[in-house]
Parts: C-alpha cells; structure tokens; sequence
C-alpha cells in the first residue's frame, strides 16, 4: 500500500491510499488530479522504511548529477534529511534481512526528487513529484519488484534493473549490437584516445564574441603533430585505438558552434585534416570528432535566436561562458530538423570511421521549452535526444556522449564518464558508493569510468587503473584534458601532453605499459557483470555473465585469496572462477 500526499499550492493537503496491481504497478492517474494548483505529491509507503539498528540499506541511485550511487545503512545516527533531484537512473530500492524491493519510477521521471531521511531512529525514503503549480505530464506510476533474502545486495538489484530494461526493449546488449555496427568491436579492443587540438580561453573573457573582439584560439596539437602522435602509437606496437579529434572545427573546442566549418585554419585547415583520417585509418585505427550541437553562441552564422530553448519566463535557458562565449541551450527538437542532417553528411564526407562524439546530451536532465513555436515536455526534450544521438549512430556506426543519464543509455555506445567524482562528498543521510550504474551497464555500453580514470595511464595514483579494470572501463587518454583557466581540473592535472618529441615519447609508452594490461580484459566488455564484492579495505571481486572472475587487489603487498596469490596493486583473471 501507498499513501499519495497532495499538497497544493495553498497549503492544502489531500490524501489518498493505492495499492500495486497484479503488475506490481502502482498508479496516480493524471485524470484524476486538478489541471492546476498542485505543488507537490509524495507517494508514501511502509514497505520504504525502517528502523535504526535493522540490518540493510536504501539505495540512492544518484547523490547528485555525477552518478555515484549511495547506500544508506540503517545504523543510529543524528535526525537528517536530503532530497535528490537529479536521479540519472529513476530507480530506489530497500533491502531488509527479509529482502528488497527495487522501484522504477515510469511515470514522471524526471519530474521528482527522492527524499530519504531518518527522524527518531525511523528511516524513510519516498518520491516527491514537482508540480510548481502546473499540471501532470503523465500519470505517476511505480513498477515494483521483489527480491528474495537470498538475492537482495546491491549487484541482485542492479541485475534486476537490467533485466527490467532489456525485457523490455529499451536497450540491447553490445553483443547483439555488433552485428550492425561492428565498430564496437574495434573500439572494445583498446583505449580512447582524445586529442584537443585547439581552443580559446575557458572560461570567456567575452560572453558576446564577434569576429572583431573573439579572443585569441591556442592551435596547440595541428594536424601534422597529430598524425605523428598516431604514428608514435603504432611504432609503439599499440594495435588498437580509437584517436577522437576535439576542437578541429573553426574557433577550436566550443569556439562557434553550433558552427563546424571552416575547419580551424591554424590547424592546418582541412586537406591536412583529411590527410590525417586517411592516415589513422590506413594505420588499422578508429578516428572520430567531437561535436556539440546540444548548444549554441551568436557567433556562429548558424546560430538563430529562434532555435534556443526558453525557460517558462521566456528567457533563453543558459548554459556556461566557454570557449566561443555564452552558450544558449538549444531546443533539441529544432536542432534535429536544422543542424543535425548537414552535420552527418559532412563528418561522413571526411571520412571519419570512429565512434562520433556529442557533447553534453547524456549529462544534463532534460529540461522543457517553452518557446509557444516548438515547445516540449521534458519526457519530449529527451526523446528529441534521443532521435539526435540514433540519427548521429545510424549515420556514422556509433555514437558517444558526456554523461550516464539513462534515458540516452540505449540510444548510445560509448559513455565518457558515468560518473564524475569517484569518491564524491556524501550528505549525512548516506554512508558509501556503489557502482550501480556500472553493474547495470555494463555489457550494454562502453564506458570510462569516471573523470578521475582519465589519463589513468600517466597518473602517479596506479590504482586508478585499477579501478576502471574493476568497473568494467575502457581506457581513455586525453591529450591535453586540462585546459580551463578557472582551477576547475575536474580531469585532473597531471596529463598527456606533445609539447616535445620526449613529453610525446614518454606519454605513448605509458599508454602501451596501460594497452597491454587492459588488452587481456578486453573481451570481458562483451559480458554483464553479475556480482562485485567488496571482500577487504583492499580486496575487490567482480563475477562476469561467462563465470570469469577479476580479483583487484588494491594493497601495495601481495595478497592470498583461497589458492591464489594476488600481485600487490594487481587485477587478476580468474577464468569461470578457477585459478
């Protein structure tokens, strides 16, 4: 049973008692609630709560918009509360000795913020459903599953998440996927490689750029000094990457778009671009771009004020001051029917074979727009996305993006980091991250793990390494990662860079050193990952959909687990758990 608490904007509150239906649904109909006034509606019920001292937890399956799921453990602790808005997974879970209860939220999901607290040893946790006085996009329905005592941890709920989404059609596993798109295969093999070549400073000094008062564009990796980094690569007997070109288009990264061409002139302009596709295809690589129609600076000649989302004021919806100024928002619908068509004829055009690169579209929760000529509901804003990113797959082989909203997740191939922050700074309510989002995903997208994992090759951290292996992550290196001029170096400082043939020399065979271990894991980016446990401070296991098993052992000492001996600083392969 469910309580619905209404609470309207005048301070009236309305409750009404539910049930779930033999589906295990649970259902608020948008017909029966008032088209206006409504400011919020919690749906409340004694299965999401306990007591202090209870064995088990909640799930939070988003801390904030960085992906890092939580658990809360029904320990004693001070009264708190914490409200999420930003579920990138509309899913919670409890879990008890007696089991646990996954919910998915189906209707409004992106509408709501999860509330979990606890008041007087009693933990709670429950969906809020925003209004702000307007009416009911949908209905509000929970789909509820129950597991048993037996399979009730974390990994049991992500795996029953998984299943619910592929059951249902709403993503398909990379195996499947390879048959019409086999450049997943090739790009499984080995890392992503991320070049930024040119860019203006970060953030805009000039929020209104012209051609007159544009700031100075650093052309810092030309094409020709790209090639040779592809060309250091395979000396260096690095069979598989896949190379993405950043900032090649005019102005350099976020320099004018949603403007690509001409291509940046100080990069050599396009003949030199083009000599270089050919040249990393002819070596056996993957070369992709990186775009970002998702915005927009009236720089750019194919920039119209018509095309922005507004917000409900009327206002234009802004996003950062970056590289070619003040970025508006641009309504996803009016980009898929302006922008998006020419700019897959064009990246074709030249040649490029890899894993095409959208910016932004996974890592932001829809936002609606309010423009009277092409407005849009948030459920409508992320199915226009959604279009856009197949559009871009069908076009080019595949398709990337920024973040691990999974309303994208099967509408994409390759994620740059699910998660922001590794170890993100945790409100009272929650107790330790788990990887959810990586349990569910994995096996259903290629991914790097976090912002920390970039550059995990020249780190002076080594378990970082370690940590994307653990989560199922491709490697992904980046020259020049760090870039922004605000102390923002939210990829970390210490980077690949080609300022000298040594620096280049240096940073090619750490990616080798990093290419030979990640190579023997491989083939496990095509398995679900079943089961991690967290057996010690320092021991790590993860069990694969095949019955192998990766042992990480994160001590600087070597390390006995049952007749294996562990590496200090090691993942080990333990093929259908053997030795």
């Amino acid at each position: 049973m469910f309580t619905a608490r209404i609470v309207w904007e005048n301070g009236k509150v309305e409750e009404r008692e539910l049930s779930a239906g033999n589906d295990g649904v649970v259902t608020l109909r948008r017909d029966s609630l008032p088209r206006t006034g409504i400011r919020q509606v919690e749906l409340r019920s004694k299965t999401f709560t306990a007591r202090a001292g209870e064995e088990g937890f909640f799930l939070i399956p988003s801390v904030e918009n960085d992906g890092a799921s939580a658990l809360t453990l029904f320990r004693e602790r001070e009264d708190t509360e914490s409200a999420f808005r930003l579920n990138i997974m509309p899913v919670f879970a409890v879990s008890t000795a007696s089991g646990a209860v996954l919910a998915v939220v189906e209707g409004m999901p992106f509408e709501y913020e999860l509330v979990a607290g606890v008041r007087g040893g009693r933990y709670y946790l429950f969906p809020r459903f925003l209004f702000a006085g307007e009416d009911a996009v949908d209905d509000i329905r929970l789909r509820l599953f129950q597991l048993p005592a037996s399979g009730r941890s974390y990994s049991a709920l992500a795996c029953c998440y998984r299943r619910y989404r592929l059951e249902r059609g709403q993503c398909r596993p990379l195996k499947e996927r390879l048959r019409e798109q086999p450049i997943l295969a090739q790009a499984a093999a080995g890392p992503e490689v991320r070049i930024r070549m040119a860019w203006k400073p970060v953030p805009s000094p000039v929020a209104e750029q012209t051609e007159e008062n544009e700031p100075p564009i650093k052309a810092k990796v030309p094409f020709e000094l790209a090639q040779r980094i592809v060309e250091k690569f395979h000396a260096a007997g690095i069979s598989e990457a896949e190379f993405c070109l950043v900032g090649w288009n005019k102005s350099g990264h976020d320099g004018k778009f949603p403007d690509l061409l001409p291509v940046e002139p100080l990069l050599g302009g396009e003949e030199k671009m083009r000599r270089l596709i050919a040249r990393t295809k002819e070596l056996g690589y993957l070369i992709a771009a990186h775009t970002c129609p998702y915005s927009g600076y009236t720089l750019a000649k194919r920039f119209h004020p018509e095309d922005r989302r507004l917000a409900r004021d009327g206002s234009p919806q802004l996003g950062a001051k970056w590289g070619g100024g003040q970025a508006y928002r641009l309504c996803p619908e009016r980009v898929y029917h302006t922008l998006i068509r020419e700019d897959v004829e064009l990246l074709r055009n030249f040649g490029f074979n890899g894993i095409h690169y959208l910016d932004v579209y996974s890592i932001l929760l829809p936002e609606p727009c309010c423009d009277p000529r092409h407005p849009l509901t948030r459920d409508e804003a992320a199915e226009w996305s959604r279009k856009t990113l197949e559009f871009f797959r069908e076009g080019l082989g595949g398709v990337a993006s920024e973040g691990g909203w999974d309303f994208c997740a099967g509408s994409l191939d390759y994620v740059l980091y699910p998660v922001f922050r590794l170890h993100p700074e945790l409100p009272a309510i929650c107790d330790r991250t788990v990887p959810f989002w990586h349990l569910v995903y994995h096996g259903i997208l290629l991914y790097n793990v976090a912002c920390d994992t970039v550059n995990a090759a020249v780190k002076s951290d080594r378990r970082l390494f370690l940590r994307n292996m653990e989560l199922g992550g491709r490697p992904l290196d980046y020259f020049y990662a760090d870039f922004v001029s605000n102390g923002e170096h939210w990829l970390g400082r210490e980077d690949l860079i080609c300022e000298t043939e040594e620096a280049l020399e240096q940073g090619v065979r750490a990616v080798k050193a990093e290419f030979d271990r990640y190579r023997e894991l491989a083939d496990l980016q095509f398995e679900f990952i079943e089961e991690h446990e967290e057996l010690s401070d320092t021991l790590v296991r993860v069990r694969y959909s095949n019955g192998d098993e990766l042992l990480v052992n994160y001590a600087e000492e070597e390390t006995s687990y049952g007749k294996s001996v562990l590496p200090p600083l090691s993942v080990t392969r333990r093929r259908n758990g053997g030795c």
